[in-house]
């Protein structure tokens, strides 16, 4: 069942407690109010020149990767966010918590803006070069309760194909909603994930930052 990742790594992130609580977590307090704070500015500054992502309709990769359908903002990360990927205890802690050695996959993440109402992404497995995602919330205007912008995950069909998931969309699936100064840890590569649309009560703007285990 754990086809998605190399081998040896799928072995021990399945066994890691973050996989056997279902895959995905909310941390409080990651980063601190200060950080999140110079985090949400430097996503703000950076808005400007984000590029549109827009896909109408998906590739149907069945594995991770491929091309789900979409439409938000992207903007690559600046020093605020390379500071915080960089910091020797962020991988550590999130090692301890994966069960498995996790590291940086390059040296800057990114930020994504759902800022217009129906902005949204699509079901998919994240990239090879993403087997742990970190995304720390720096604005929601919508309430902690309403669905809008909040992550979907299907635990139930952790390391499967796509398919099986596009067979049953809503067998097993989670509604996981972090609010601002909150962190999701994601299995990323394993745990078949999308982004319910935001709608008119406000944006959500996030900072996503990947990790490759070992």
């Amino acid at each position: 069942m754990i086809t998605q990742l190399r081998s040896g790594a799928a072995e021990r992130l399945a066994m890691g407690p973050l996989a056997q609580g279902g895959g995905v977590i909310v941390v409080d307090g990651l980063p601190g109010t200060t950080q999140a704070a110079e985090l949400l500015a430097e996503a703000m500054m950076l808005y400007p020149g984000a590029d549109e992502q827009r896909v109408v309709e998906g590739d149907g990769a069945t594995g991770r990767g491929g091309a789900p359908p979409r439409q938000l903002f992207t903007s690559g990360g600046g020093l605020v966010q390379d500071a915080l990927y960089a910091a020797p205890w962020l991988s550590d802690y999130l090692s301890e918590l994966c069960g498995a050695p996790v590291s940086p996959t390059g040296g800057r993440g990114s930020y994504s803006y759902y800022v217009r109402p129906g902005d949204y992404l699509g079901l998919h497995l994240d990239i090879d070069a993403c087997d742990v995602t970190l995304i720390t919330v720096l604005r929601d205007d919508s309430p902690p309760d309403d669905p809008a912008g909040a992550l979907l995950v299907h635990p139930g069909y952790r390391g499967a194909d796509l398919d099986a998931v596009r067979r049953d969309p809503k067998g097993g699936a989670g509604m996981v909603k972090a609010v601002p100064g909150q962190s999701i840890v994601l299995l990323g590569g394993l745990v078949p994930h999308e982004t319910i649309p935001v709608d008119e009560r406000g944006p959500r703007i996030i900072s996503a930052l990947c990790f490759r285990a070992s």
